[in-house]
């Protein structure tokens, strides 16, 4: 509005304060009366751009922040409350075992025994990782007092399964450190039952190798003393004979002793052979009694098993097996699924299953060899080892009287002194046998007194700290992820609906150009900056400027033909139409031109609200014919303004609105009026907008921002065109406006008046 104007000043002071009329809210309106639409060949509404468009999906998360917050932490603490109910809190168990790396040796020539390579190491390491995860140890574990009745254990389908699976065995930095450890939501059974894996692993593989050692030592002892009670007799023979030795009168005596001599040394050393068999046959028949003595049995699949895991190869094979499958289970339970893990998986179990059938003869072999397969066989076995010791027993007997008999002829060659020669040879063979005796039962001693090489360092202790920091951060991250997708998705969701953001939109994506903006009509907008809100300035003059620029592109829309009658919609309801047509109206009315405002919105009236004036008759008794201009017109506040109100819609009306009723009602006004400014009806909503439309000069569209829908709008301009209706523009309500204050003032002068007044 300038203010060189005299026109408009005037218009704008005698406006005063109805030029900010009240705002049409959603409270006031009533439901649309509307007609469904007719099936009429409208063309498609235009197609949704491809891809997502970042700005507009940004303004949709602004016009749904609130309810994508409200509704993603409802849904977002519901996932929290769930996780936290049904994640439950587990506690780590940890045993420690230390497996050295040097071992303690007789045969070294260092104080702290033989080191093993690191290869070696590593591998010895493995296979007692193994072991301990084994089905023998494991069962044993479980079949040790009390262990079975624990509630963790008794909820298991398959407690050995279970616990083979959840057991860990793991070797932190490499050290020679092996620790044990599991997770469970009871401190006490974790405790109970990782002690129990260490203690069955212990008794049943480390104890065991000892016993055999211990078992091997005491067969050497007995048979050390033996031989020693031997020595004893051997000497005191030689000593009584040595009092009786005598030397040869003659060399052919000495020839015939040498001979004779060396055939009892044939006999002797045959003798010895024979012995030395007859002594590995009864060591043999004690070792086998003793298994006997233990009870018989069959070898059993775990037993086979066990013999297998005491291979390295094997216990490395099936050691990185196992890692395997924890790994797989690892991705099972993230979701995910490596192809190359699962091949590697399927070569290690094929790799496993081969080793397994190519040992296990010799694994069953050792088994029988060791402790017999059954009743039947071990004693056939016994029966041939006794038969075996009988006979060699007999030869040795039979080579004792070959020999005492060759003994006499050597002592009638030469007496005592062969006897006695020979008898020194026996003590120096029994005592080189003694000595390799000794050293071999003085190894083992040794070996079961030194220090042992694996030992528990820690029994198995849960630490009071939980997993409640893994819990917690992951029901954060949960409740973090829930939030923003749900928040994204409601914003999604609005973004689907194509909403107005900016007036760029309508250009860019309709076929209608944007000619003014209106602020919104809230006073509580002006607060939220910069959505649609007012900076520097009041809604009023804000409004005023606002609307006087639509009103400025429409009277100089066509310099030929002009502007008289302009009606004014929107594609659907709530779009802020009626406010654009009362203000337009009014800022025509200021302008100094007579105005008509037309109600014509037959099912949804609003402008008797606007105006505050009371509803009475008005367009529709006009359409019947029922009464004249000057019993329906109503004068209003705003000089210049004049209003026809909706009327009373009935059948009759909506007919008469299709006939030539209405063009000699818009001529009619024409002549009274400079210009009317009609308010109708959605255009998507029924076909009156489309008859009025054909007696208008032109069309004002009312676009709301975040309201009003692009498809929508292009549909409504298809419906329009298709009928031969002319569309100016659109006004979008709602946008962001700024307004700037004039510096220049009117002052009012005293004195020129007074000068005025003599003159």
């Amino acid at each position: 509005m300038s203010i060189n104007d005299p026109q408009d000043s005037h218009a704008a002071s005698s406006a005063g304060s109805s030029a900010n009329l009240p705002v049409v809210t959603d409270s006031q309106k009533n439901t649309s009366l509307a007609f469904p639409e007719a099936a009429m060949p409208w063309p498609e509404a235009r197609g949704v751009d491809e891809g997502v468009n970042l700005v507009r999906f940004l303004h949709s998360l602004r016009r749904r922040w609130l309810t994508a917050s409200c509704f993603g932490i409802l849904v977002a603490s519901a996932v929290a409350v769930l996780l936290y109910v049904f994640i439950p809190i587990k506690y780590d168990g940890q045993a420690l075992v230390r497996v050295r790396r040097t071992e303690s040796s007789i045969f070294t020539m260092t104080p702290y025994g033989r080191a093993d390579s690191q290869r070696d190491y590593e591998t010895f390491k493995k296979t007692q990782a193994a072991l301990m995860k084994s089905t023998f140890v494991i069962n044993a574990a479980l079949r040790k007092p009390g262990i079975g009745q624990l509630p963790l254990i008794k909820e298991q389908d398959d407690a050995a399964t279970w616990l083979t699976e959840e057991l860990r065995i793991s070797n932190p930095e490499d050290s020679e450190i092996l620790s044990v450890s599991l997770k469970g939501r009871n401190k006490q059974q974790i405790e109970k039952i990782v002690n129990a894996v260490v203690e069955s692993y212990f008794d049943e593989i480390v104890q065991n190798e000892r016993e055999n050692d211990l078992e091997r030592f005491n067969i050497l002892k007995r048979s050390y003393r033996k031989s020693l009670e031997e020595v004893k007799e051997k000497q005191e023979l030689i000593t009584q004979i040595a009092q009786e030795v005598g030397a040869p009168d003659s060399q052919q005596v000495e020839l015939k002793h040498k001979l004779e001599l060396d055939q009892l040394m044939r006999l002797k050393t045959q003798r010895e052979r024979i012995f030395s068999r007859l002594q590995d046959v009864e060591t043999n028949w004690l070792v086998l009694t003793g298994r006997r003595q233990a009870g018989n049995f069959e070898p059993s699949e775990f037993e086979i098993e066990d013999q297998l895991d005491l291979d390295p190869i094997y216990a490395e094979a099936k050691y990185h097996l196992q890692l395997l499958q924890n790994e797989s289970r690892s991705q099972v339970a993230t979701g995910s699924s490596s192809p190359q893990l699962q091949r590697a998986l399927q070569e290690a179990y094929a790799q496993v299953e081969r080793l397994k059938a190519e040992m296990r003869p010799r694994a069953v072999d050792r088994i029988r060899r060791l402790s017999g397969l059954g009743e039947g066989k071990e004693k056939d076995l016994l029966q041939m080892l006794d038969t075996e010791r009988i006979i060699l027993a007999n030869q040795v007997q039979k080579l004792d009287t070959q020999y005492v008999a060759q003994e006499t002829v050597v002592a009638s060659t030469i007496g005592n002194s062969a006897e006695l020669e020979l008898r020194k040879a026996e003590l120096e063979m029994m005592a080189e046998m003694m000595k390799t005796t000794k050293t071999e039962m003085d190894t083992l001693d040794l070996n079961l007194k030194k220090r042992p090489r694996i030992n528990v360092i820690q029994q198995a202790i849960v630490p009071e700290e939980s997993d409640w920091v893994y819990k917690l951060a992951l029901i954060l991250v949960a409740f973090t992820a829930v939030l923003g997708s749900t928040g994204f998705g409601v914003a999604f969701w609005d973004y689907q609906a194509r909403r107005i953001n900016v007036s760029d939109d309508v250009n860019t994506e309709t076929g209608v150009r944007v000619v003014g903006s209106l602020p919104t009509l809230d006073r509580r907008s002006g607060s939220i900056w910069p959505f649609g809100g007012l900076r520097g300035s009041t809604l009023e003059a804000v409004l005023i400027e606002s609307i006087d620029s639509v009103r400025t592109a429409l009277l100089c829309s066509n310099g030929d033909s002009p502007v008289n009658v302009v009606m004014v919609t929107s594609a659907t309801a709530q779009e802020g139409k009626t406010t654009l047509a009362g203000q337009l109206a009014i800022s025509l009315a200021r302008s100094g031109r007579r105005t008509l405002l037309v109600d014509a919105d037959v099912h949804n009236p609003q402008q008797h609200y606007v105006f505050g004036v009371p509803f009475d008759r008005g367009f529709c008794e006009l359409l019947r014919q029922e009464g004249t201009l000057d019993e329906l017109v109503q004068h209003v506040s705003v000089e210049g303004l004049s209003l026809i109100s909706s009327g009373y819609c009935d059948q009759a009306s909506l007919r008469a609105l299709a006939s030539e009723n209405t063009q000699k009602l818009i001529s009619q006004l024409r002549g009274e009026f400079d210009f009317i400014v009609i308010d109708s009806g959605p255009v998507l909503v029924g076909a009156d907008p489309l008859l009025l439309g054909q007696y208008a000069d032109t069309v004002l569209l009312s676009v709301r921002r975040d309201i009003s829908r692009l498809p929508k709008i292009n549909e409504a301009c298809d419906r329009l065109r298709a009928v031969g209706v002319n569309i100016m523009g659109a006004v979008l309500n709602g946008a962001s406006v700024e307004y700037r204050r004039p510096k220049l003032e009117l002052a009012y002068d005293s004195t020129a008046d007074e000068q005025l007044s003599d003159q």
